[in-house]
């Protein structure tokens, strides 16, 4: 009896903290949520998620019957006539303002000043469509879309990929409208698209032919994600050589660790290594790919077309073996596994002297702000049999799942009209490198310059912070050929830096299509699994114990079903490369 009370008020105290989600923006409650997470550590997800189970089993026969009277609304809504304040072409959409409520997940970093910029401004002004923006945060994403499925309480629009997976969409495709006919009637610009880019069309067609996802088209972006780049200016300091190995790479952490690096006269404040635990199962731990354990964020990869988990390869276990030397000997900062990126950037970018020495990170200032100037980028270190690994994003610059229309959405042809805006180059460039004006300049030959940045400014945080950048409907060139950019900053030392990392890149996991079936089946197995590994990787890295616990850590992986898990996987590349 205890329990249940407990299981139920869990639950309501869990949907009055998602409530701004649901209706009426991130606010206080999305704060408080991410410092929950953040102080509660690797140690607090098995906890929170028996919570958000309880949760779900509790409010399960509510949802649905939800779901089930949304959906006859819905259906009135999309199978009769648009009203008559509605235009099927033209400007503006409406004739009367409308508000429909958008769900975007953002970094916390980023915040959301995106939602002003001069792009969207124009567009409420052109189209009467306007959009109350409900902004919900990385950090404790996670809990609250499980929450969210639970009750049912789902936003008219979800935006950006970073939202909802594949597998949260294909198994509650009750919540969702099927967009063939939208994109029919609606958006000609997609239309024109799919036309020129078949891709775009087939990567958000489901095995039954029904689309429930719009998808977009990056610039094309290079092959390696993240890089490592090592304080040089400490490294002269202390009258040392650029790592070569893993090895070196150890001893001169240590020594940053030990000496005044950065010359303050303080032995004691250098941080050789920082990151936060993230969202990532094991870690977002760029680290693991110098040993050749390079996955995509559900831990596969794929090696001779056959699709492997990561955390199950003898790759894994000997990056978990030098990611642990590293925390014992405190080369890795002790917060890793406790806070969240605004946290860990705040080391990074520490106003009064570097504090950092060694960072995995798109570009330097990106991540490194101010300081970017003291750190070079460097092939990956060799690990003890001398090859070499890059983190690797070989797969499309093509995606999915960039916007959703739930059945609570009372004007879905108006956002299927909305959402065709965003298919120009004009929308493109500024939905990904910020507004003219802030980040591009359109100059008179149709042609695209890109704004230098404010001082000590970083143009991969401004494109973040004044756009959707990576996420939400766009087609992009294939190329930069419309682009100056500038080579010092932002996308630009991006591809300059990118020609260090490419020989060492290998082939990733690719962006299948999965069935009903097979989403509901990976979802059966997928929480257990995540969680099993990433409170286990924890554990080895900051208390130790894996030569003795790995026999038994993958008896328990293939108990839990690991194996067919990974045939579900199996079959949908299989599906996908011979479609």
């Amino acid at each position: 009896m205890k329990k249940t009370v407990l299981a139920t008020l869990c639950f309501i105290m869990a949907i009055s903290m998602l409530a701004a989600c649901g209706g009426g923006g991130g606010g206080d409650a999305t704060t408080a949520g991410a410092a929950a997470t953040t102080a509660a550590g690797a140690a607090a997800t098995t906890t929170a998620a028996a919570a958000t189970e309880a949760a779900t089993t509790a409010a399960a026969t509510t949802a649905a019957a939800t779901a089930a009277a949304a959906a006859t609304t819905a259906g009135a809504a999309t199978g009769g006539e648009p009203d008559d304040n509605f235009n099927a072409e033209g400007l503006p959409i409406v004739n009367t303002p409308v508000t429909i409520d958008v769900l975007a997940v953002r970094y916390l970093s980023h915040g959301d000043a995106f939602k002003t910029n001069s792009w969207y401004t124009q567009l409420e002004q052109d189209t009467n469509v306007i959009i109350d923006w409900q902004i919900a945060y990385d950090s404790d994403w996670a809990e609250k879309k499980s929450i969210m499925f639970a009750s049912g309480d789902i936003p008219s629009v979800i935006f950006g990929a970073n939202g909802f997976s594949d597998t949260d969409i294909l198994t509650n495709l009750d919540y969702f409208i099927p967009l063939n006919d939208l994109i029919e009637d609606y958006m000609p610009r997609l239309k024109s698209v799919f036309e020129q880019e078949p891709d775009m069309k087939k990567i958000i067609t489901n095995l039954d032919g029904k689309i429930y996802s719009l998808s977009k088209r990056l610039p094309y972006r290079p092959i390696v994600s993240y890089q490592p780049f090592i304080n040089k200016v400490w490294l002269d300091n202390l009258g040392l050589e650029v790592p070569d190995t893993t090895e070196d790479l150890f001893d001169a952490l240590m020594a940053f660790k030990e000496q005044d690096a950065n010359g303050n006269g303080d032995a004691n404040d250098e941080i050789p290594f920082t990151g936060s635990a993230g969202n990532s199962f094991f870690g977002n731990f760029n680290l693991y790919s110098l040993f050749g354990a390079n996955a995509n964020g559900e831990g596969l990869t794929i090696i001779d077309d056959t699709a492997i988990f990561v955390p199950m390869t003898d790759e894994f276990m000997e990056a978990i073996k030098y990611a642990r030397r590293m925390y014992a000997e405190g080369l890795m900062d002790n917060e890793y596994f406790t806070q969240d990126g605004s946290m860990a950037n705040a080391k990074r970018q520490n106003p009064d002297l570097c504090i950092v020495g060694f960072e995995y990170a798109w570009t330097p200032d990106a991540t490194l702000a101010g300081h970017a100037d003291e750190f070079i980028t460097i092939p990956p270190p060799a690990r003890p049999d001398g090859q070499r690994f890059s983190t690797s994003i070989r797969e499309s610059n093509i995606g999915r799942r960039e916007l959703e229309i739930s059945i609570y959405c009372k004007y879905p042809e108006v956002v299927a009209r909305w959402a065709d805006e965003f298919y120009t180059y004009d929308a493109a460039v500024q939905n990904y490198w910020g507004p003219f004006g802030v980040g591009m300049e359109k100059l008179a030959d149709g042609t695209y310059r890109m704004l230098p940045p404010d001082e000590g400014e970083s143009i991969d945080y401004r494109s973040w912070a004044t756009s959707n950048r990576d996420f939400g409907p766009k087609w992009m060139p294939a190329d930069y050929d419309n682009f100056d950019l500038i080579k010092t900053n932002g996308d630009g030392l991006k591809w300059e830096i990118n020609k260090i990392g490419e020989p060492y890149s290998y082939p990733t996991f690719p962006p299948v299509i999965y069935s009903v079936e097979q989403a509901d089946q990976i979802q059966s197995y997928r929480t257990d699994i995540r969680t099993y590994v990433g409170t286990t990787t924890a554990k080895w890295i900051t208390e130790g114990g894996i030569e003795s616990e790995w026999d038994g850590y993958i008896s328990q992986l293939r108990a839990m079903g690991v194996d067919d898990w990974m045939a579900i996987h199996q079959d949908a590349y299989d599906n996908y490369m011979n479609s």
